[in-house]
């Protein structure tokens, strides 16, 4: 109880601190030259289609935009690209219901190169990543419910677009980033192909001249200086694992916006810095070479604002970001797939050790996938204690012992003797080493070898998630505001290698339930199916869900700035000078 009580009274404090140091800076102010940013890691990919990254958010939001988005303030889906956010019809097709929806780009919007931006963008980018040959990969099961898009042949700006019925029917349709045709389909070959039959079951490519173009469309994930998109900036200069340049697009349209925080852009220059160490880029902040810093450390965020000399002149932010920390087990390995064993594994998790140590307390607890922060998040679950008896006695029930007396268990497996030995990838980030180490020390207490495997983000996803080929992975999944819709991640349909349930998790009842929950329009009833999901994966332990931490932004006061809950946490777009 002290210790809540005492977490409590900080999160209060910095709220209050927060406010005071934003308002101090919010009087109107001129445009800045330029805005230094640390960034922990080269994203190495900036394109939101083909390498959606997190690590690659702070720099893409600036460079691609949706045709809507969720307010950073608000959190309301608020349109961008287009007039407004569309109603919903819906009519009886062919034995479904489908949800009509009638969108219209703004008059002004256009691409980087000044070409307007129009329905058929949309519906070459739909076409492309629906198309078989297409490396959007992460994107289709998104679009799966699509089920006709018609333009406007009077008005180019106009479309109807048409979903089965589906729960978030108006986000899919409205919060993709678009390709522009006229750049990667200049002849329409994608744009005019039929999307009915590109999302048919078994579609096969036999056009072999749509090689050629699938190959430039899927090569664009490496592209960065030449990029034609419909951002504030662009990206003019790079050197890899030292920094990344967004310059402000020249003549901008959206400037003719200045209510759209998504069409801002006061600073003339967006400078990352690739800064992996914490320390150093306190330094450099220290130094005045940076302007936004977000740390991890939350103890060394702590320590930061009793530091008068620096706290006097940086704003510090904790906005609730959507993620959350979790350890990911593999629920088709031989051992693994023993609902016992990830339960124990559960039990060796010290989670409120870590939220205390690495977090300096700013953190909250989870009990599965969906945010504590969402209405729908099942409150009566509570997180699994830290018991190194209880994870001893569910792997004596599983029959793992110590026959050879070696202090790691065993078991015989397909007739071979089996040693309870597990990798645990994890990123080589400090908060990863230090959260992997503590927790091999707990498993060894319990008789479970830990071997920790430190591996590049990229080569893990390709190499093993992906492929469902490792034992236990230790990751950060952010999400956006939207209703939650678990089909990708839950859904046995996603379970097979190389989709995005990566655990290879398969429950009969959590896929009637999401079945159920992404068919239902009301909210109040989605809800009950939200809380049954969560109450079945929690019982089955498919990962081990850590923490949500709050985000430790740093922002010098020079600049007139704000944090959200929507990731990354911040919009260095909509930064101005402070006077």
């Amino acid at each position: 109880m002290k210790t809540k009580a005492l977490l409590c009274f900080v999160l209060l404090a910095f709220m209050l601190s927060c406010s005071t140091d934003t308002k101090k800076t919010k009087s109107e102010a001129g445009t800045l030259e330029e805005i230094n940013i640390r960034l922990p890691k080269d994203p190495e990919r900036v394109h939101p289609i083909f390498s959606p990254q997190n690590a690659g958010r702070q720099v893409f939001q600036n460079i691609f935009l949706s045709l809507a988005d969720f307010h950073p303030e608000s959190l309301e889906l608020t349109p961008i690209l287009i007039k407004a956010i569309p109603e919903g019809t819906i009519k009886e097709v062919n034995g479904e219901e489908w949800i009509h929806f009638d969108i219209e780009f703004k008059d002004d919007a256009t691409w980087s190169d000044g070409t307007a931006i129009t329905a058929k963008d949309y519906l070459f980018t739909m076409n492309m990543i629906k198309h078989p040959s297409s490396a959007a990969n992460a994107w289709r099961p998104y679009f799966s419910n699509l089920r006709m898009i018609k333009l406007d042949q009077e008005n180019p700006k106009k479309l109807t677009v048409a979903f089965k019925k589906y729960m978030l029917a108006v986000e899919a349709a409205t919060t993709i980033n678009l390709m522009p045709a006229h750049i990667y389909d200049p002849k329409g070959t994608v744009t005019n192909l039929s999307l009915t039959k590109i999302s048919e079951q078994g579609y096969e490519e036999k056009d072999t001249t749509l090689n050629s173009i699938f190959e430039k469309i899927n090569n664009s994930v490496n592209e960065k200086t030449d990029v034609v998109q419909c951002g504030p900036y662009k990206l003019t200069a790079y050197e890899p694992n030292q920094y990344y340049v967004l310059s402000k697009v020249e003549n901008y349209w959206g400037d003719d916006h200045p209510n759209n925080p998504f069409l801002n852009g006061y600073a003339q220059k967006l400078v990352f810095k690739i800064i992996p160490d914490e320390l150093t880029a306190i330094s450099m902040a220290k130094e005045n070479k940076l302007d936004v810093v977000m740390l991890q450390n939350g103890s060394l965020f702590l320590d930061l604002k009793e530091e008068d000399d620096f706290a006097n002149n940086w704003q510090f932010h904790i906005p609730q970001l959507i993620r959350y920390y979790y350890m990911s087990i593999n629920n088709k390995s031989p051992i693994l797939k023993d609902r016992k064993v990830r339960n124990a594994l559960s039990h060796l998790a010290d989670v409120d050790d870590y939220i205390q140590s690495f977090e300096g307390g700013l953190g909250e607890r989870t009990i599965g996938h969906f945010h504590p922060a969402k209405s729908y998040y099942n409150k009566q679950l509570k997180p699994i204690k830290y018991d190194i008896e209880a994870a001893i006695e569910l792997l004596d029930q599983a029959g793992w012992k110590d026959t050879d007396n070696d202090k790691i268990r065993d078991k015989i497996l397909a007739g071979k003797k089996t040693d309870l030995s597990l990798d645990l990838l994890i990123t080589g980030g400090q908060l990863s080493k230090n959260i992997s180490l503590l927790y091999q020390e707990a498993a060894e207490k319990a008789g479970i070898q830990i071997n920790l495997v430190t591996k590049k983000s990229g080569p893990m996803r390709k190499e093993n998630l992906s492929v469902l080929n490792y034992d236990l992975a230790l990751l950060v999944l952010g999400m956006d505001s939207a209703p939650d819709d678990p089909y990708r991640k839950w859904h046995s349909d996603n379970s097979d290698n190389g989709n995005a349930n990566i655990s290879g998790y398969s429950n009969e009842r959590v896929d009637q339930l999401i079945d159920k929950l992404r068919a239902t329009l009301d909210k109040s009833e989605r809800k009950k199916y939200y809380l049954e999901i969560q109450e079945e994966i929690y019982n089955d332990q498919p990962f081990i869900f850590l923490y949500c931490p709050l985000n430790k932004i740093l922002i010098n006061n020079r600049l007139s700035a704000t944090s959200t809950p929507k990731r990354p946490g911040y919009m260095p777009n909509t930064f101005k000078a402070a006077s």
